[in-house]
């Protein structure tokens, strides 16, 4: 099951007309195996989904103009902020695949010390860093309706969030 999250513009975040795609377990059936980031990442990239990384979540509002991103949680459990300073809290556990929207603004707001994630963006792409900035707001805005459809879902490659959801 796979449920879409609205999130609504909350300036200086920009956020998106399309859902975030919030997958429960989108990837518990590879957190048994040995090397889970490396599993996770080619994953990941077999659904199109490239420049992977291992870490964790900013502690500060921040999005990305130019690209979607995925996150798979491969250990522990968070609280992450959708939306800004306004947005609702989301928890994020092992197992859990979220994908966010170009121009979504996402903050870890509690972790477990084990907590870790896998990152990575559609069709090659490399996030730009965004943290709110009025000025450029409106040049901000236009880039992120510029940002295409994925072609594959980071979880059920041809089915699935993106092509239910994301529609153009």
């Amino acid at each position: 099951m796979i449920q879409n999250i609205m999130i609504q513009e909350n300036k200086p975040f920009p956020n998106s007309t399309l859902p975030v795609l919030y997958y429960p377990k989108g990837i518990a059936d590879k957190l048994n195996e040995a090397e889970v980031s490396q599993k996770v990442l080619s994953f990941f990239e077999q659904n199109g989904y490239t420049n992977g990384w291992v870490g964790s979540i900013y502690t500060y509002h921040h999005f990305h103009s130019n690209t979607h991103e995925v996150l798979g949680c491969i250990s522990g459990e968070s609280q992450v902020q959708l939306g800004g300073p306004n947005g609702e809290i989301y928890p994020f556990r092992s197992g859990n695949v979220l994908l966010l929207p170009a121009g979504v603004a996402h903050k870890l707001i509690t972790a477990s010390e084990d907590f870790q994630i896998v990152g990575a963006y559609p069709d090659h792409k490399s996030p730009d860093m965004q943290t709110g900035d009025l000025e450029d707001y409106s040049e901000i805005t236009e880039r992120i309706q510029q940002v295409s459809k994925p072609k594959y879902d980071p979880v059920q490659n041809v089915h699935g969030g993106v092509v239910d959801y994301w529609k153009e």
